[in-house]
């Protein structure tokens, strides 16, 4: 647990509740630390990753742990774009169905894993992609939010909307992977 990966996932873990603090926040200074905060906890993601594979430096708990903060960053987020009026109308349809599908894909990690199964789910190339257009998504919408800009209003939206269509058949084809 002391490997770097593991801490720089455990520390984006940790600093979820500062974020959404944050994110509620009327202040100008603390809504551009958000955006600020948002980066910092994606170049972890996308480091503790690269720097556990360059290092040959992976675990079985950071495997586990790491689609969890994934999971736990997007959902949060979502929650909390939806209970400060960022998301509403119909953008709440792809907002709920992606939350939907994190939490349905954790349970069936967990009944793969469990002693009937036994079976390990990696994380797929698609996967991956699904994350990263779910977090340009939110950033885009955070950014748009803090500075009042349109354009990347739109483009979150459009982009949120493509990540429950990739949400969605990626989910399947974990779940066509187990049955």
């Amino acid at each position: 647990m002391t490997k770097l990966p593991n801490i720089l996932t455990i520390s984006r873990i940790l600093l979820l509740p500062v974020l959404i603090i944050f994110i509620f926040s009327d202040s100008n200074l603390i809504n551009f630390l958000s955006v600020v905060l948002f980066i910092v906890m994606s170049i972890t993601d996308y480091l503790d990753g690269l720097i556990a594979r360059k290092t040959k430096n992976t675990s079985n708990f950071g495997k586990m742990l790491d689609p969890i903060a994934d999971k736990l960053f997007v959902v949060l987020i979502l929650i909390t774009f939806i209970s400060d009026g960022i998301l509403f109308g119909i953008h709440l349809v792809p907002a709920y169905l992606i939350i939907v599908r994190e939490i349905f894909i954790s349970g069936l990690r967990e009944y793969a894993s469990s002693d009937d199964n036994k079976k390990e789910i990696p994380v797929s190339t698609l996967g991956k992609y699904k994350t990263a257009v779910q977090m340009s998504s939110l950033f885009l919408i955070l950014l748009a939010d803090v500075y009042s800009i349109m354009l990347f209003n739109i483009t979150g939206l459009v982009l949120l909307w493509v990540a429950l269509i990739v949400s969605v058949y990626s989910g399947y084809q974990y779940y066509k992977s187990i049955f």
